[in-house]
Formats: structure tokens, sequence, C-alpha cells
């Protein structure tokens, strides 16, 4: 069962059971397949209306990895057939916002202190 608490996000695909989430490791293995910052692939490559699906894939296939870490990207290309493109943009948006919670207070956590 998917954790909220941990950054976990359910995905159901046909019968099997998924957790999406984006630790530092899944985050390190998105950059690497786009060649640019997590806030580039996701103002470039997941917003808009030109989204490919070789891009959901593979955000998928690192989304997975925390939780999944022996799946390979063809198989994450199943789950995204399985669970359906609306599906895996729901869960990938949710597990990105666990992942980057906006920071409450003070933007300098040191600000205060003697």
């Amino acid at each position: 069962m998917a954790n909220p608490n941990l950054g976990q996000v359910h995905l159901q695909a046909g019968d099997e059971e998924y957790r999406i989430s984006f630790g530092i490791n899944a985050l390190c293995e998105l950059e690497d397949v786009f060649g640019k910052s997590v806030q580039k692939i996701v103002e470039e490559d997941l917003n808009g209306d030109d989204i490919t699906m070789k891009a959901v894939r593979n955000v998928v296939w690192a989304g997975l990895l925390d939780q999944h870490p022996e799946i390979t990207v063809k198989e994450a290309g199943n789950v995204v057939s399985k669970a359906g493109m609306q599906n895996c943009m729901d869960a990938i948006s949710k597990a990105f916002a666990l992942a980057f919670p906006e920071a409450k207070g003070s933007k300098n956590p040191r600000r205060g202190r003697g």
C-alpha cells in the first residue's frame, strides 16, 4: 500500500498495484535519462500539449525505482499501458508534489537563531 508520508502514490495498472515516489536516487536517474534538471523536465517535458509517450514512460520508470528497483523501462511502458495515461499523469503530479513540498516558515532556517 502506498504511504503518502513517505512520498508514495498508488498507481493501479490492471490487476497490479504499484507505488510511485521520487526519492533522490529516482530523481538522479530521471535527470540522467533526460540530461537536464528535474525542474526543466517538469517545465519542458511534462507541461503543455506535446507531452511525449517516451517522456511519460521514463518518468513513470524513475518513479517506480524507489519501490520497484527491478523494473525496466520497457516494463514501465507496460505499466503505463495498463494504468492509462491520465492515471499515470495524476500519479506523477501527486508524487512530485510529495517530493517537493512547499517550505513553511522562514526561507532561511538559520534566521533568528543566536
